[in-house]
């Protein structure tokens, strides 16, 4: 019995309080919209000396891009993610990205 008239005092409240509620009309003139536009967070990298890589992701290198040196180095500020120039013999010059941890990873840039 006590739910019962609980839950018609809790109804007829929500009837009252949204009667109430009324629509903003605008009255002429522009409304004013504030526009946010969300971008995903640049990855800032800094030079680096090659000698300075972790061994994991020289290792990483060696196994996974056999025949390729790394010639250029950067990492971010908490050298936890590594942009790489790598040279191959014969072929052109590539840039990836791996983390501290040897995994090769897609640029947030």
């Amino acid at each position: 019995m006590k739910n019962l008239v609980m839950t018609v005092a809790a109804a007829a409240t929500l009837l009252f309080a949204t009667q109430n509620i009324n629509a903003q009309e605008q009255t002429g003139g522009e409304m004013a919209v504030a526009k946010t536009q969300v971008e995903a967070p640049v990855q800032k990298y800094t030079p680096i000396e090659v000698s300075d890589l972790p061994v994991t992701v020289t290792d990483a290198v060696k196994e996974d891009k056999a025949g390729a040196t790394v010639t250029e180095a950067w990492a971010d500020a908490e050298m936890k993610t590594f942009k790489l120039t790598l040279e191959k013999e014969g072929a052109e010059a590539e840039t990836a990205y791996i983390n501290a941890a040897g995994e090769w990873i897609e640029p947030k840039e």
